[in-house]
């Protein structure tokens, strides 16, 4: 069970905040017996949004995010990359750990997904998502299956692409690089990620930044799956303008290099509009996983 946050609690004042499956979330009742996740009014028919933090993150970063989703009836799911502050663990690592859930959620739940990918889980997301989307699903009779895919200022590797060379071959000035531990290390992350993010939250999110793995910056991605045509006219990237931890032209040069069409969404924020603005980030969430629905109606 995924337990509600201090950093929420400080910073928001908000009664309670879990993000929880449904099996979970169902079983918990308030006071006068309305099952937990009808008072917070998700809908266990809409799909799960599957939200993924980048490097140097963990998974309570996107607790804001997901009670806003939440909110608005969608239930999410959030998991934190296993390379955060594991020297001998690897983007492999972190592809194995999206497949554990995505397997959970689609084969043995038969649920429909929306994924979400922050940074550099789009290094992990885009091996990880093999042969769990819908249309794939549905063409041979199954139920369930990824709808679209969301990258949030995410890299969009190639096969063999490390995330080192997508940003020129040597770590950016905010990486302070360690050899003999093993972890990368962040430089003035308020600055980097939050520039946009007012106080106390960023002061409170900084200090839940952990070192990543140099390995994890390192090993070459496998073969990449969100050029799939299953996922033709259901792939959207949101471009940070304000980003300076992967500056926008990354970000275009990403989209470009790709080899695929993308939908693109400029947001005027920085690198975490998860926190800067979580609640019409949620509802751009909503609408793009309606769109994505709708594209299975036609």
């Amino acid at each position: 069970m995924y337990t509600p946050s201090p950093f929420i609690f400080a910073c928001f004042g908000y009664l309670f905040l879990v993000t929880l499956p449904l099996s979970a979330a169902s079983r918990i009742a308030t006071p006068d017996g309305i099952p937990f996740w009808n008072r917070m009014g998700f809908n266990p028919i809409n799909p799960t949004i599957v939200l993924v933090p980048g490097a140097f993150h963990v998974e309570k970063i996107m607790d804001l995010l997901s009670y806003q989703l939440l909110e608005a009836g969608y239930p999410t799911e959030t998991l934190g990359l296993v390379t955060v502050n594991q020297p001998e663990l690897t983007i492999k690592d972190d592809a194995a750990l999206i497949d554990k859930v995505l397997h959970k959620l689609i084969e043995e739940q038969k649920k429909e997904v929306v994924m979400y990918l922050h940074s550099y889980a789009g290094f992990p997301g885009s091996t990880a998502i093999k042969g769990f989307s819908k249309a794939e699903r549905q063409a041979v009779g199954k139920r369930g299956g990824i709808l679209g895919l969301i990258y949030q200022s995410a890299f969009i590797p190639q096969p063999g692409n490390t995330l080192r060379a997508m940003i020129g071959g040597s770590y950016a000035p905010w990486q302070d690089a360690n050899t003999e531990t093993g972890l990368i290390n962040v430089i003035d992350a308020k600055t980097t990620f939050y520039a946009d993010v007012n106080e106390p939250l960023a002061d409170k999110a900084v200090k839940l930044i952990l070192p990543q793995s140099l390995l994890s910056f390192n090993t070459p991605s496998d073969q990449t799956y969100y050029g799939h045509s299953a996922y033709d006219h259901r792939r959207i990237y949101l471009h940070t303008k304000q980003d300076q931890a992967l500056p926008p032209f990354a970000q275009d040069a990403f989209v470009a290099g790709s080899g695929t069409t993308w939908h693109v969404e400029k947001l005027d924020t920085s690198h975490s509009p998860f926190l800067s603005e979580a609640p019409r980030l949620a509802a751009l969430v909503v609408n793009t996983a309606k769109a994505f629905e709708a594209t299975y109606h036609h």
